[in-house]
């Protein structure tokens, strides 16, 4: 087992950020569109662990020690820690990078890519979390090229540090484009996050890599993340725990094998889903359910879809069903794959014990010309596309995100302090 830190604490990183909002409305459905690749069948299985060096600094702790005798502040919406200590988890959709995201940090970075501009919208909700993940659902490259899109990506390594600056601690690494690079690539990504000191599962240099959970110390918990993909589209890895894969069996196995090293916190991160819809397939409903009826894993949430996709508390765990993209800028031509949620999730600790809390989700879209990540309600000086387009995708979302009765249940959206 190798542990990790998370970065500074909720109340360092707030004071850097005083703005944006988000919300209202309820609910509306999308149909199906066509997508960039077909799906394959699954190629990817193994055990799981991102090996990331510890760090000699102190874990990220909540604004008040967990010894302390009134609770403490959480994170996000002003709420106060139900429990003897809380911890907020942030994720988010998919970093897919294609051709016109570099173009823009190129012209963002007067030829030097600079992706910052492209995600900055997003820091004063990661700021607001100890613990925020991506999903980098594509290899990097080597310094300078030569770089591809879809269908064989291979991006800049710029973006890598950029996430790093804008607040994410960490991604998950396995999807159906993790071997588009071959091993190579594999081997380059994972080199790219260690030198920004950011933790990493689902994809792996070795053989011994693979077989430890990854374990980040954020306050007191220890928060395993088990990562998956339910494809590598075709592609063939040269050693089965190369990427991780999403049957039933492995994924409760390296749940209790983290539960074994330590871990107080069981998080699922899964690719799959069809694309450019907002439903999940039967397989999804399947197999998250039996994850989350297992008693093994704490939250379970998925990408891949390029698309938004309900929440459901099952068994008093919750599953997001599709995060959508975070920031991408795909072909096909349909607004469900310019549209994506960052979720939130409070675990929160009584006595020795953590649970789960609260969750809170905010929508965003891509802005275009520049293209920006942008929060919905825009929280800039003007609407993100337009003040039309803007509410729809906002109720299509809201709509979607509840239609399997997450408002019910208590989901809210993330509305940020002072707004």
């Amino acid at each position: 087992m190798t542990e990790r830190y998370a970065r500074g604490s909720v109340a360092a990183r707030t004071a850097a950020f005083a703005a944006a909002l988000l919300l209202g409305a309820s609910l509306a459905g999308c149909s199906p569109v066509d997508e960039e690749r077909p799906p394959a069948s699954p190629s990817a299985i193994g055990s799981s662990k991102a090996s990331v060096a510890p760090s000699p600094e102190p874990s990220l702790a909540p604004s008040e020690s967990s010894d302390s005798p009134s609770p403490a502040p959480a994170a996000g919406n002003d709420v106060k820690c139900p429990g003897d200590e809380c911890i907020e988890v942030a994720v988010a959709g998919d970093i897919l990078l294609h051709p016109a995201l570099w173009a823009q940090a190129e012209t963002d970075g007067t030829g030097s890519m600079d992706f910052g501009p492209l995600l900055d919208g997003i820091a004063p909700y990661l700021d607001q979390s100890d613990l925020a993940l991506c999903n980098l659902e594509t290899p990097v490259a080597a310094k300078g090229g030569p770089y591809a899109g879809y269908p064989m990506f291979n991006v800049p390594p710029q973006i890598v540090s950029a996430l790093e600056k804008v607040g994410y601690d960490g991604c998950t690494t396995a999807s159906n484009h993790s071997m588009d690079g071959g091993v190579p690539g594999i081997k380059r990504t994972l080199d790219a996050l260690d030198r920004e000191g950011m933790i990493h599962t689902g994809s792996y240099r070795s053989a011994d890599e693979a077989k430890k959970p990854l374990l980040a110390t954020v306050g007191s918990a220890k928060v395993a993340v088990i990562a998956g993909t339910y494809s590598l589209n075709g592609m063939k890895a040269d050693a089965p725990w190369r990427v991780d894969g999403i049957e039933e069996s492995s994924l409760l196995a390296r749940a209790r094998a983290a539960r074994a090293a330590g871990a107080d916190i069981v998080m699922a991160a899964i690719h799959d889903g069809a694309e450019y819809t907002s439903t999940p397939t039967a397989t999804q409903l399947k197999l998250y359910r039996a994850l989350a009826a297992s008693g093994e894993f704490d939250f379970i949430y998925s990408h891949h879809t390029h698309s938004v996709l309900p929440m459901e508390k099952h068994e008093g765990t919750w599953i997001v069903y599709g995060l959508g993209n975070s920031v991408a800028k795909h072909a096909t031509k349909t607004v469900l794959n310019t549209e994506g949620l960052t979720v939130k999730m409070q675990f929160v600790r009584n006595g020795k014990s953590w649970a789960p809390g609260d969750l809170v989700w905010v929508a965003h879209t891509m802005k275009q010309d520049p293209l920006r990540w942008c929060a919905l309600p825009s929280t800039s000086t003007g609407p993100c596309t337009t003040e039309s387009k803007d509410a729809a995708s906002l109720k299509r979302t809201a709509e979607t995100v509840n239609a399997m009765h997450a408002k019910e249940n208590g989901a809210k959206m993330w509305v940020l302090p002072g707004q």
